[in-house]
């Protein structure tokens, strides 16, 4: 896929004062004439309605009225709370299929726009109401299908705005995906929504964003290689310093990279030696923290079982003297069960799996036209080893998800202590149940994806 190389962002543009003003004002409507969109479905109004704009009719003064007061205002009803998202979906299926005349498309549009953004943006609405107006926003289409253009600077101006919930910034920026994606490569797109997607990247992390700010941040870093290639050294700057935040979480520091290694060049004023030294620290951290939980596992078993052997109440029995133990599991000498020293979940492995991958990529594509070892030069054979390692590594542990196989790989990766031999781990023995151990190798199937990557 190529990029015009044209599409630099902009950073110095700003939104109009009375663009934003007007986009923050609270809504304030009459009391609805139906509660429950089933109601407004069924009623004589919007029959009408549907039956005029078909026919070319425009908006005139008692549609608007209508639309304003008893349609539009159902997304933030309770009665409507539990159908919300079916709700959002048939107000834009409904006031929007079968219209006739493009200048009423329009307006229905933007009344829809206008008054979904103020109901976003309204601090006593509810949380769920305001999530789902701005993902209503981002949802309206233009008559050829494409995202709706007038609803780009709503969303450019949500996104980036750090008053609002993260919640309801996650929601535009999934607008404004689509925007960028229906747009790719536009100077225009990208003068629009590189500066608030820039801003997202270089916001501190706070104490009090949790879950939801990192995946704001995800999300934006995920926009990077859409929005311009190549990367400008602010945009390059942002995404390696998220990088190499150690207290940054892991899979957002994963797509960083993989970001950085499809859109940095030589004019984006990378230390190209350096960010490869911190994909393979990463990669090492990703696998050590898969050690550190199993190891918590195991030491909760082992409380579990200390804990049951001081109770009162029986634990559960040992089996008869000959009979084996029911398969993956044994018995300590009480007769209390003991789980699989190795019982990594097989989710966890994948996601080790998919980490090592795309750190492995973003510093050479399986193509090697593209990468960050590209831009060492002479000096990038050693990167270019290291992503061959990780690639490699991804693609054996999701040929063999256990637990096993995220400790070879950190055999693999993690060098040895100063004057000690690095000790491969003796091969997995397969289990009675399970073919025996091919060596890890990948599918030999070019067509087939190595991952069903639930973590995107």
């Amino acid at each position: 896929m190529q990029y015009s190389s044209r599409a630099r962002w902009s950073f110095g543009l700003t939104l109009p004062a009375a663009v934003v003003a007007t986009l923050s004002c609270g809504a304030v409507h009459a009391e609805p004439k139906y509660v429950g969109w089933g109601k407004v479905e069924a009623c004589r109004e919007i029959r009408e309605l549907k039956e005029k704009l078909r026919e070319g009719g425009q908006v005139d003064a008692a549609a608007r009225l209508f639309l304003e007061e008893t349609a539009l205002p159902q997304l933030a009803l309770d009665d409507n709370r539990s159908t919300i998202e079916r709700t959002r979906k048939r107000i834009r299926e409904i006031l929007l299929a079968d219209v006739g005349d493009e200048k009423a498309y329009g307006d229905i549009s933007l009344l829809i726009a206008e008054f979904m953004t103020a109901l976003a943006r309204d601090e006593q609405a509810d949380p769920a109401a305001r999530v789902n107006a701005m993902l209503l926003v981002g949802e309206l289409k233009a008559k050829n299908g494409k995202p709706w253009p007038p609803a780009a600077l709503a969303l450019a101006a949500a996104a980036g705005d750090k008053g609002l919930p993260d919640g309801v910034r996650i929601a535009a920026l999934a607008g404004v995906a689509r925007h960028v994606s229906a747009g790719e490569g536009d100077e225009a797109i990208a003068k629009t929504f590189g500066p608030p997607v820039l801003a997202i990247l270089t916001e501190p992390a706070t104490p009090d964003g949790g879950i939801e700010h990192d995946w704001l941040v995800s999300r934006a870093v995920q926009l990077v290689p859409l929005l311009a290639r190549p990367a400008p050294p602010k945009v390059a700057d942002a995404i390696a310093t998220l990088l190499g935040d150690e207290t940054r979480p892991i899979d957002l520091r994963v797509r960083a990279a993989a970001a950085l290694g499809a859109t940095a060049d030589a004019d984006s004023g990378v230390d190209t030696a350096a960010v490869v030294e911190a994909i393979r620290k990463l990669a090492i951290t990703a696998l050590e923290s898969e050690e550190q939980a199993a190891a918590a596992r195991r030491l909760e078993d082992q409380y579990r079982r200390g804990g049951a052997a001081g109770n009162a109440g029986p634990g559960m029995p040992a089996p008869p003297p000959g009979m084996p133990p029911p398969p993956g599991m044994g018995f300590d000498g009480m007769g209390l069960p003991v789980v699989d020293p190795l019982a990594t979940p097989e989710q966890a492995c994948r996601r080790a799996a998919w980490r090592l991958h795309t750190l492995g990529t973003a510093i050479l594509s399986a193509d090697q036209k593209q990468g960050l070892a590209l831009l060492l030069g002479d000096a990038g054979e050693a990167a270019k080893t290291l992503a061959g390692q990780l690639v490699g590594e991804g693609l054996t542990i999701d040929a063999d998800p256990v637990e096993d196989a995220l400790l070879d790989a950190l055999d693999v990766l993690r060098p040895p202590v100063a004057g000690e031999k690095a000790a491969k781990r003796p091969a997995r023995q397969p289990k009675p149940d399970e073919p025996a151990d091919d060596g890890g190798k990948p599918d030999s199937d070019p067509k087939s994806s190595p991952f069903d990557n639930p973590f995107k």
